[in-house]
């Protein structure tokens, strides 16, 4: 199901050249972007007594899609036996088709808790956030490319953060 073709990182033409014989392979596979078939978010706030707020957010969707893939240099293909003239020194070659391999599903839940004190016209309301609450590792982007660091992942969630603030107003 794979094609020869010659892609940037996110599926789209590495060349600029409409003459180029691998175009019309290339042109069929489309753009690799970050689509989600199933996307879901939440978000709600409670004011309890004594001016006490709590707020969250959840968001929760598939894993978006990558792309696995050999480069295979002229070199390669002859020491190889591959019936192939390269028309370049290396050549991109997709090992499946869009959506057939999918990172992990991200969930994320995000918590606000803050009171505020009134003095006349003047509030201090003091915060505390929590930002990837449960502290999920899940990866977003990696080496897609067969070799020695083959599904390494090259990015990853932000870690939990968690954010004291202050607002005062006069």
């Amino acid at each position: 199901r794979g094609g020869v073709n010659n892609t940037g990182a996110n599926g789209q033409s590495g060349t600029n050249d409409l003459n180029d014989p691998n175009w019309t392979e290339t042109g069929t596979n489309g753009i690799i972007g970050t689509d989600s078939t199933v996307a879901f978010r939440l978000s709600g706030s409670y004011r309890f007594p004594w001016d006490i707020n709590f707020a969250g957010t959840v968001v929760a969707n598939n894993g978006y899609p990558y792309l696995s893939n050999i480069v295979i240099s002229r070199a390669q293909a002859a020491t190889l036996g591959l019936p192939v003239t390269l028309t370049r020194a290396s050549q991109t070659v997709l090992l499946g088709e869009r959506g057939d391999e999918r990172f992990d599903n991200v969930t994320m839940v995000d918590l606000r808790l803050s009171k505020v004190f009134r003095f006349g016209s003047r509030s201090i309301t003091p915060q505390v956030d929590v930002f990837n609450a449960g502290n999920a590792d899940t990866a977003t982007a990696n080496n897609a490319v067969i070799g020695g660091t083959y599904l390494f992942p090259s990015e990853i969630l932000s870690p939990r953060i968690i954010r004291v603030g202050l607002t005062v107003a006069f």
